[in-house]
C-alpha cells in the first residue's frame, strides 16, 4: 500500500513488541516520516485515533465472539464519523470451505488456543451489532482464505 500510494499516511496499532519491529522496518524502509507504530493491549488500551480507515486483518477470527465485539467497539470510538473498517478474514461457509477449511481452520484455531471460523453473515452481524451501518462483503480471488468487508461508522 505504501508503494503504491505514496501520499497515504500509516498508523500500526499492535503489541509492543511488534509495533517496535514495525517502526524498524518502517525506518529501514523510508516510511519514518508517514507511518506510526503505537504498541499497546487491544484489550487494555485506547486505540489511537486520527485514522480515516481502520483494517483488521485476520484479527477477528483469532477471538471468540465477546472480544471480537470488544475490539470492533474499540475500533468504532477510534474512528471519526464517516471512518471506513475494512476487515480481511478466512470466511467459513465460503466455496472450498468444506474441503480445506474443514481440515486447516480446526488445526489453526488450536495452535491459536481460541478463536471462531465465522461466516461472511456472522462477521457482518458483530459489525453491526458494534454500531456500524453501510456493511458490504466484496468479491475477493479467495474468500476462503481472505474475505473482505468493509463497513462505516
Amino acid at each position: 500500500a505504501a508503494e503504491r500510494a505514496p501520499n497515504l499516511q500509516f498508523l500500526l496499532f499492535d503489541l509492543p513488541a511488534v509495533a517496535a519491529r514495525a517502526a524498524g522496518r518502517f525506518a529501514a524502509s523510508g516510511l519514518s516520516a508517514r507511518a506510526t507504530a503505537v504498541g499497546g493491549d487491544l484489550f487494555a488500551d485506547p486505540l489511537p485515533r486520527g485514522a480515516d480507515i481502520a483494517c483488521l486483518i485476520r484479527v477477528l477470527y483469532d477471538h471468540g465472539r465477546d472480544r471480537a465485539l470488544a475490539i470492533l467497539r474499540a475500533v468504532h470510538a477510534a474512528l471519526p464519523e464517516g471512518g471506513t473498517l475494512l476487515v480481511a478474514e478466512p470466511m467459513a461457509g465460503a466455496e472450498g470451505a468444506e474441503t480445506v477449511g474443514a481440515v486447516y481452520f480446526p488445526f489453526y484455531l488450536l495452535a491459536m488456543r481460541g478463536g471462531d471460523a465465522r461466516s461472511a453473515d456472522a462477521i457482518c452481524a458483530l459489525v453491526r451489532e458494534a454500531g456500524f451501518v453501510d456493511v458490504a462483503v466484496r468479491k475477493t480471488r479467495s474468500p476462503l482464505f481472505t474475505g473482505l468487508i468493509t463497513a462505516r461508522r
